[in-house]
């Protein structure tokens, strides 16, 4: 599980980079500010034991990184999203969704 879940946090970084550089070209400081916010701690989750951590992100990264996007005025923000970031996550979910069940990372 720990390998596959570190693959999937790999992935989100490559996109990231995508997607933080279309945010700094359409000069949306606000939507750069977002990304960092979203991305900050996934280098420090590739082979993290802790499955709080994880759920952290989970529940509460995730989450708040959703709720910026979903904002009015944020269609830009919403596609890149879905169009880099949701494939990912959906991947994500059951391997989260174990952790947090108390499974092993």
């Amino acid at each position: 599980m720990q390998r596959e879940l570190d693959r999937l946090y790999c992935q989100l970084l490559t996109v990231g980079f995508v997607v933080l550089r279309q945010a700094s070209e359409a000069g949306d400081h606000e939507w750069v500010v977002s990304e960092i916010e979203f991305l900050h701690n996934v280098p420090s989750l590739i082979a993290e034991t802790n499955a709080a951590r994880h759920e952290y992100f989970w529940t509460q990264e995730r989450t708040r990184y959703i709720e910026c996007v979903a904002a009015s005025g944020r269609e830009m923000q919403r596609s890149s999203m879905r169009t880099y970031y949701e494939p990912i996550l959906r991947e994500m979910e059951p391997l989260i969704s174990a952790i947090c069940q108390g499974k092993q990372v």
